[in-house]
């Protein structure tokens, strides 16, 4: 019973910006409190990370989880995905990026798929939206339907919208 409900679960997180509903699901931040259920939801391998990157990117994930998304938002009361990226690289690495997905998808070296390491942009509908990848498979953006969260980029939507990678670090 607890392994259908953590399957229904996760498949409900990794819809994100599949549907524009705003319906936000509660989320959480990532601790080394974490129960079991938590663990499985967003992956034990986020848990055992250990690079700076990713602590980093922890550390902003912590802070801006949860806040809705909001074409054109820069703040707690609602931000885009490019906003979120521009806020992401100012706080966790000291970098300035432009504003817009339109700016993003050109700021670093573009990198093929395969080579992604932590802090790397991704990309998804013909790069009118963006996120960072964490490690393992997974990436922290400002979903339309989620808010700020963690997605798989093997998940059935982001797999297929998937467009680029760019390393800015």
């Amino acid at each position: 019973m607890l392994k259908k409900i953590l399957i229904i679960v996760s498949a409900l997180i990794l819809a994100a910006c599949s549907n524009t509903s705003g319906t936000l699901r509660k989320h959480t931040s990532i601790t080394e409190q974490q129960d079991d259920m938590q663990l499985t939801i967003l992956g034990n391998d986020l848990k055992t990370n250990n690079s700076v990157a990713y602590k980093q990117l922890t550390q902003v994930y912590n802070k801006w989880v949860g806040t809705r998304y909001r074409m054109g938002g820069t703040g707690r009361n609602g931000i885009d995905c490019s906003a979120f990226m521009q806020e992401t690289f100012a706080t966790a690495f000291g970098m300035d990026l432009p504003r817009s997905t339109s700016e993003q998808k050109y700021v670093g070296k573009r990198i093929q798929k395969n080579e992604l390491k932590q802090g790397d942009l991704v990309f998804f509908r013909k790069n009118r939206h963006v996120g960072v990848y964490m490690g393992n498979g997974r990436f922290m953006h400002s979903s339309s339907s989620q808010g700020v969260t963690i997605s798989s980029l093997s998940e059935d939507y982001w797999a297929r919208t998937y467009t680029q990678s760019r390393r800015v670090l």
